[in-house]
């Protein structure tokens, strides 16, 4: 795995944001077809789970709220949204939103 990320990092410094975007884009059809489908929306809920902190980095609640804002439309265009169960996902509001520091 080592060359794996000596690999990344090189790509890091030589594409711009846009171009490394597009890379995952062009590579992400290889890694789904190794993800049985059973499995997809738990390795999906995984990799968000684990890993969406990072990329919203050093984002500020002001610049989350803007970029959920900006989700959001496409969210709905791409879930069924009449089918979510939302009372069962927030059961206790606030139970699931407590990032440190957000409000400083």
């Amino acid at each position: 795995m080592k060359w794996a990320l000596w690999l990344g990092r090189i790509l890091a410094r030589q594409l711009a944001p846009q171009g490394l975007v597009n890379l995952a884009v062009e590579v992400w059809p290889h890694v789904w077809k190794r993800i049985p489908p059973d499995q997809r929306v738990g390795f999906l809920k995984s990799a968000a789970e684990k890993h969406l902190g990072t990329f919203l980095g050093d984002l500020n609640r002001e610049e989350r709220v803007a970029l959920m804002n900006a989700l959001l439309p496409i969210a709905a265009r791409e879930f069924p949204l009449s089918e979510i169960d939302f009372l069962s996902a927030f059961t206790a509001p606030g139970d699931r939103y407590n990032p440190e520091n957000l409000d400083e």
